[in-house]
């Protein structure tokens, strides 16, 4: 599993060619969907600090590069997905700030790159785009997510 599951901006890359396939506008230059006038952001990066967490999403704008000029739009949805672990302090972030779940999904795939298919995943948004990547997951990788953080040893 580990070997075969691939890096996180080629499995971004992969979904957004599903999503061109669907109809929705994928962005070349950004990790973006565009749908009925929904921005759809993908966020990765390795070692997630919550500084930098609260400020992405407390101001959920993008500029998108559109030929030689940019464009900035008010983002929808943000989801981050993630190769190493998340930690406490950002799940918690996202679970007890109101509102901010129903527009930010988490996903901690770093249990795929070690091999286990469960991955955490945290998703309260009503978001189509998010929920068709859940499937994605599931139906091209195995992924299967649950909410529940594992319990704390010691």
């Amino acid at each position: 599993m580990a070997s075969s599951f691939p890096k996180v901006w080629n499995l971004i890359g992969e979904f957004k060619e599903r999503c061109g396939k669907k109809g929705w506008k994928a962005y070349p230059y950004d990790d973006l969907i565009e749908t009925e006038n929904e921005y759809h952001r993908f966020l990765w990066l390795h070692n997630l600090r919550p500084h930098t967490f609260r400020k992405v999403v407390m101001n959920p704008r993008c500029s998108i590069r559109e030929g030689l000029s940019y464009r900035t739009v008010g983002l929808t949805y943000m989801a981050w997905v993630l190769p190493e672990a998340l930690s406490e302090s950002i799940w918690r972030i996202v679970k007890e700030r109101a509102g901010l779940s129903r527009r930010v999904a988490l996903y901690d795939l770093s249990s795929a790159y070690g091999g286990n298919t469960t991955c955490l995943g945290l998703n309260e948004t009503k978001s189509v785009v998010l929920q068709e990547f859940e499937c994605f997951l599931d139906g091209e990788y195995g992924i299967k997510l649950t909410s529940t953080r594992p319990a704390r040893k010691g």
